[in-house]
């Protein structure tokens, strides 16, 4: 999982991507093939040093460095032979209070909440084996701790959870699917902010059943 722009003064839209995979070691191939079918090309986006270290090792990737060619180029690459499933989360902050954004990690926490409850109850995510892997770059270490307990309190007691959520905080560099993610989100962010420039690539990953779910926030 991993999540775009959650700041309530800069950025229109908060987006947060979850990629569930059906198929993990497959994926985690494919992530590499991917990596190393477009090194070169990775590492001339890479002005600012972010996916490769200085030795010229590679890092992780990073969606915010990818050109349109290359975020459409990774669509078509990962999205065949039905190895994982997106669900996206989008919060308009021009439509929320200034308030809400106060505590983000409290922000966060609640945009969770009502996005499981949401994907659960209209049978869009299993509701077991609940395990989230969460960019550790993305949340304060001192708020780490509280996001499962919080999901099990919320969510767990109710209906449509089964069993107990566990919340793992990784280095992004050391997860590819987190990496993989972090793309995604990307992808829909700027198809947001950019006049729906990805609009064909996000219609086809949801014809195709990439894209399984949207919370959209504020409610209507």
């Amino acid at each position: 999982m991993t999540k775009k722009n959650l700041n309530y003064y800069k950025n229109k839209y908060f987006v947060v991507c979850i990629v569930m995979p059906k198929n993990k070691d497959r994926l985690k191939r494919a992530f590499k093939r991917f990596v190393s079918s477009n090194f070169d090309t990775l590492k001339k986006m890479d002005k600012d040093n972010k996916m490769f270290y200085d030795s010229g090792k590679f890092k992780e990737l990073k969606g915010n460095c990818f050109t349109a060619d290359m975020k459409r180029k990774f669509v078509n690459f990962f999205c065949k032979n039905e190895l994982f499933e997106i669900y996206y989360i989008i919060c308009d902050n021009s439509k929320v209070k200034e308030y809400f954004y106060s505590n983000t990690a409290r922000a966060f926490n609640y945009l969770l909440k009502l996005s499981f409850e949401h994907f659960t109850k209209y049978q869009q995510i299993p509701v077991k084996e609940n395990y989230l892997f969460i960019d550790e770059r993305n949340v304060r270490t001192e708020t780490r701790s509280t996001l499962g307990e919080y999901l099990n309190t919320e969510l767990v007691t109710g209906s449509h959870i089964q069993e107990d959520f566990y919340v793992e905080y990784c280095q992004s560099e050391n997860r590819e699917l987190i990496q993989i993610a972090d793309v995604f989100s990307n992808i829909y962010y700027t198809n947001l902010i950019s006049n729906n420039c990805f609009s064909n690539e996000i219609k086809r990953m949801k014809n195709e059943k990439y894209i399984l779910g949207e919370f959209r926030f504020p409610i209507k």
